[in-house]
């Protein structure tokens, strides 16, 4: 529980839907439900949006509507709509696969209007939308405070999570992207006696345990829980093992 004076942040991202795993997206949902965070931040990937990419299926992974993957995922935002005060949307660069395919064919850019993430999970729900595209020339990002932004991701790299930090500027940063729940804390130079900290959020995927060339996959099942203060943050990573999870303060959620 928050001490007064501070506020609560959950972070989750990369559910890649009709790919989620539904049960580790319900452990997540039963948090939030517990916790009635302040704010809660999907770092991207909500949708997998594979119907508009130019590469073949995934072997093995059914095929589905899209419309049915929006109606999806929009229940899952209003889910968590009903449990916080604020709901902010990041967009990933698997939503902006709908964005490519409507600058590139004159169908996109005809149903762009109808199928747009960023304009049909926005709709008739009070929802902070960042789109992936950057029209302004900075990288698109959400301030949760003077300390932190949320980014989906700047790096996919064996290193990414340290490699955001290193970017980030003096400031903390969470992200999604990688699949792999990580953390990297280093002291902030530019403020002596403090630190700064990047964080991935893991993801509420099906994981898989290997890449098609054979080489074992590190994806992790959690999510971020954050405590934002005056003047200070603790951020936690929280794994999902077993279809449950174990909160900071001893809970057990389970799905």
């Amino acid at each position: 529980m928050a001490k007064r004076g501070s506020k609560t942040m959950l972070a989750f991202g990369d559910l890649h839907i009709p790919q989620h795993n539904r049960r580790a997206v319900e452990v997540f949902c039963r948090a939030a439900e517990r916790i009635q965070p302040d704010l809660v931040v999907c770092l991207g990937d909500l949708l997998d949006c594979g119907q508009f990419s130019p590469h073949l299926p995934t072997y093995g992974v059914p095929e589905t509507e899209y419309l049915d993957d929006l109606r999806e995922a929009g229940a899952l935002l209003d889910r968590l709509q009903k449990v916080c005060t604020r709901l902010v949307v990041v967009e990933g660069n698997h939503e902006h696969r709908l964005d490519r395919w409507a600058a590139a064919t004159a169908e996109g850019r005809g149903a762009y209007s109808m199928l747009a993430p960023r304009v049909q999970l926005t709709r008739g729900r009070r929802c902070i939308y960042v789109p992936y595209g950057s029209a302004d020339g900075r990288y698109p990002h959400y301030r949760v405070n003077s300390r932190i932004i949320a980014v989906h991701g700047w790096s996919y790299a064996r290193h990414a999570t340290k490699n955001h930090l290193a970017v980030s500027q003096g400031k903390s940063v969470i992200h999604g992207h990688t699949h792999r729940a990580d953390a990297s804390i280093v002291q902030n130079i530019w403020s002596p006696g403090r630190v700064i900290e990047a964080r991935s959020a893991g993801c509420l995927c099906r994981p898989i345990p290997l890449y098609g060339a054979g080489r074992p996959v590190e994806w992790v099942n959690a999510f971020i829980l954050g405590y934002l203060g005056r003047r200070s943050d603790t951020l936690y990573t929280i794994p999902i093992v077993d279809d449950r999870c174990i909160l900071p303060d001893g809970a057990e959620v389970a799905a």
